[in-house]
């Protein structure tokens, strides 16, 4: 079982903000609205602790989002948005239809996702290539069922809270990647370290 030491996290935790920063201002722009991002949460964990934290988002279902990302650095984005914030989204959009919403969702996880994981490979100096954002929507009991959550056997969990708070729109943005990267990170937050030494 891998972990993080408190100065590793520290580092990361100052990349992420960066990568929020950056990835924040592309969302808002897109929506044409004022968002933030709460300052994010770094966890390494079993993949079945996380999914218990994910009991504790109340909603009935979630329309959940991934993107997987690849190279040195890999693993897959995940984006939670519950049905009031799509609808919330949808009235903001002036969508008409569910299939709409769906692309919607789908285009904010891709720009979000992408901008995010793309300007933390560069704080990594690393390159990151994507696949299309996939959505599904599961009530929260069965989002162990889910495969992209049976690929992994501990994750580091890096966690924020997207907010449109005029429009209340609200999501959960979280990071995954598998024990390999888990190590190359681990790595390279100290190659980091012993530069600002």
């Amino acid at each position: 079982m891998y972990s993080l030491t408190e100065d590793e996290k520290d580092v990361l935790q100052e990349l992420m903000n960066v990568a929020y920063g950056n990835a924040t201002a592309v969302v808002a722009d897109m929506l044409d609205a004022f968002a933030s991002l709460s300052i994010p949460n770094i966890q390494v964990l079993p993949t079945h602790e996380l999914l218990a934290t994910f009991e504790s988002m109340k909603a009935e279902s979630y329309f959940f989002s991934t993107q997987a990302f690849s190279g040195e650095f890999n693993g897959e984005s995940a984006f939670f948005i519950n049905d009031i914030s799509a609808q919330n989204l949808a009235k903001h959009l002036e969508l008409e239809t569910a299939d709409d919403l769906d692309d919607a969702i789908l285009e904010l996880t891709n720009v979000l996702t992408s901008s995010l994981t793309t300007k933390l490979s560069q704080e990594l100096d690393t390159e990151v290539s994507f696949s299309l954002p996939s959505i599904t929507k599961v009530p929260l009991q069965d989002i162990q069922e889910v495969e992209t959550f049976q690929n992994y056997s501990q994750v580091i969990v890096i966690d924020t809270d997207l907010n449109f708070e005029d429009q209340k729109i609200n999501g959960k943005i979280f990071i995954l990647t598998k024990d390999a990267s888990i190590q190359w990170l681990k790595n390279k937050l100290n190659t980091i370290l012993e530069l600002l030494l």
